[in-house]
This record gives C-alpha cells, structure tokens and sequence, in this order.
C-alpha cells in the first residue's frame, strides 16, 4: 500500500450503513454531521431528524402530523406550527435549498414534505474518483550524490509532461506536492485532496559517474502501481542527463496515462452512482 500513516478521520471508521450520501452531500447519522465535500455542518436534532424521516421516504410525503409525532413526543407543549416551520427553514439552509424551487424538501401545503431529489439517497459513503488524468510528480529521493541533481530532474520532469502531454496528461503546479510531501497521507488521500488520478514518484541512486532513476506510477484511487521504470546511465553532463531522462520518462508516462485514461473515464461515470455498500 502506498503511503505518503493511517487516516486519522474517526468517519473513515464508520460502517456503510451509518452514512447516507445524496446530491453532493453524505449525512453521518452517529455525529448528525453534513458534509459536502470538505465543508461540514452539525445539524441541530430537529432539522436532523426531519431530514432523516425524509431520506427514509423518498418521493413519499411527510406529513406534518407524522414530523409532530416524531419531534414533540406526546405531552410536550409547544408551538408545533412555528417551530416545525423553523426547522425546515434550517434545514433548507444547510442544504442550500430554496422553497420556491426546491431540489430536495418539497412543500405540500397543509399536508407535510416530500424528499424530491432525482438521486435517491443511498447507503455508504460516496466513492470519489480524481480526475483521472490529472497527475502530481513527487520530488525524487536522491540516494547518494547531490540532491540539487534530483530536484533538478524533478522540474525538468514537470515541465516535459506539461509539453508533451497537453492534451492527455494535466499536470498539477510542484508547489501543490509540497502540500503533501512529509505529511505521511496515503495516495488515496492526496488524490482526493487535490484531485489526481496519479502520483509519479521516483528515486535515484548514484556512484560515482553511474546514475540509475527508478519511477514508478500510482493509481491513487486504487492505491497500487500501475508502471514503472529503471534507467541506468553514466553521468558526464547533469544538465544534458536531467533532460535526456525527463523526455524519456515523460513520453512513456503520457503514453500509460493516455492509454488507461478512457477506462478510468468510464469508471468515473459509474461511481458517479455508485455508492459502498453495506453487508
């Protein structure tokens, strides 16, 4: 498994099946959190219920009565009328959603609500998919030798693939690797984190005049290398050797990206849909 410590989030700890993910929202029933994508919201008990009575039915009506029921257990005194119109209205808030043209609590006078969200919720967390062409270059560790000769090769690298690979490959800015460098996130992480489907990482061992690079490619999604390469050269010309081993690994890393790409597009599309299930 590629790492670059495990995930400290607890709600990577939760079971499918105490997740609900609709729209571009995933609902955490223990911790009553909303979450779209990296913004979270608490929802207060009231609002939190209403949604999850609505997410139990969806496209079925909510009657008032039946929000009364759930909300104010008999013998509680309260201005029901008001106050479940106030936890819709913070309801509708957190979810972004307008009462004049609602997408997801529809209003059925003097009857109750009705979730009409197209994508019916589902159990799990939502898979993410990264764009799948989109791609973030390490700095390569450099094993004996000067470290100027790696980070050298490292931008040389960046700026073949940028030439080369316009069309198939997009290639995310060095500064965005220094956000994750020494952080210990896995690749799945810094995939989601900064939308990449691949992480090119390498390593150089150098004695005396003899240099091998080796690099491999990762798919961040699955956690697991999907290329990789070893280049031995002798070293007369740092300059002239960081360029002749860029272009050489930029060509073959566009060539793998442009070749998987159209599967992970169509991958994309289904997890679009797809959520994990529970069981």
């Amino acid at each position: 498994m590629h790492s670059l410590h495990p995930p400290s989030d607890l709600t990577a700890l939760q079971a499918p099946h105490d997740v609900l993910s609709f729209g571009p929202f995933e609902l955490h029933l223990p911790s009553r959190e909303l979450h779209n994508g990296s913004a979270r919201t608490t929802l207060q008990g009231q609002p939190f219920e209403i949604l999850r009575m609505l997410l139990e039915r969806p496209g079925s009506v909510v009657t008032r009565d039946q929000l009364r029921q759930r909300l104010w257990p008999e013998g509680t005194f309260v201005d029901y009328e008001h106050s479940l119109n106030a936890a819709i209205k913070r309801l509708r808030t957190a979810l972004g959603d307008d009462a004049q043209n609602p997408r997801f609590v529809e209003t059925l006078a003097r009857r109750g609500y009705r979730w009409r969200a197209s994508d019916h919720p589902t159990n799990g967390r939502r898979v993410s998919q990264p764009t799948g062409n989109r791609l973030l270059v390490l700095p390569f560790s450099m094993l004996g030798g000067d470290e100027d000769f790696g980070n050298g090769l490292t931008e040389e690298l960046i700026a073949q693939l940028g030439s080369r690979g316009a069309e198939d490959v997009r290639v995310i800015a060095r500064i965005s690797a220094l956000t994750c460098t020494g952080t210990g996130q896995r690749a799945r992480q810094v995939g989601e984190s900064l939308d990449v489907g691949y992480l090119l990482e390498g390593g150089i061992r150098r004695q005396d005049a003899r240099m091998r690079i080796a690099v491999w490619l990762v798919d961040t999604h699955e956690e697991v290398q999907v290329w990789s390469a070893i280049h031995e050269c002798d070293v007369k010309d740092p300059l002239a050797t960081q360029i002749d081993m860029a272009a050489r690994i930029a060509q073959s890393v566009v060539e793998e990206v442009a070749r998987r790409t159209p599967r992970e597009r169509s991958r994309s599309r289904d997890a679009s849909v797809t959520a994990i299930r529970g069981g």
